[in-house]
């Protein structure tokens, strides 16, 4: 059983620190979640097959995104959960200066009557996410919102993804 996880996820604000990690060995599913600094707990499918496997790692995936987990790049690529902390009696001064460990983030909301917007930035490394929910009165507007941000965007330079495209 390999320990290399496929998808390794984090979500982290004022009130939660936890990760969500998923890999498919053969026709089972490996999902290993929990508390940052914890060994987690694992669930295991079995789902007959390989494509079976992959196809539920990807629904899931995609419903912890939504949810505003966000893919965990420390050291360039999945680690185990548990926080890596090196204690010194006091930082130095190229510590003291260095952007703080694991993700930040800020989530921010503005609700005016017609619409709500709840937004989500999260800094790790490198790597800014934005993560944007906009609720209307209505799928009418809703769609008009999206029409006018496409279009917005395409004439900005943004180029059309294929949607089995990862970000």
């Amino acid at each position: 059983m390999s320990e290399d996880w496929a998808v390794y996820l984090t979500f982290t604000d004022s009130k939660s620190n936890k990760f969500w990690r998923a890999r498919v060995d053969g026709d089972t599913l490996y999902v290993n979640y929990g508390r940052i600094g914890s060994s987690g707990q694992t669930q295991v499918k079995e789902l007959g097959s390989t494509d079976a496997c992959e196809k539920e790692l990807d629904k899931l995936a995609r419903s912890k995104r939504r949810k505003g987990y966000i893919d965990h790049v420390e050291g360039g690529g999945a680690s185990a959960p548990a926080a890596s902390v090196a204690a010194t009696a006091a930082p130095t001064e190229a510590a003291a200066t260095a952007a703080p460990a694991g993700p930040q983030v800020v989530d921010l909301t503005i609700d005016d009557g017609s619409r709500k917007v709840a937004l989500r930035l999260a800094c790790d490394s490198n790597t800014l996410r934005a993560v944007t929910v906009e609720t209307f009165g209505s799928a009418d507007a809703a769609a008009r919102a999206l029409a006018r941000a496409k279009e917005a965007l395409l004439a900005d330079g943004y180029a059309a993804a294929d949607h089995g495209e990862s970000l």
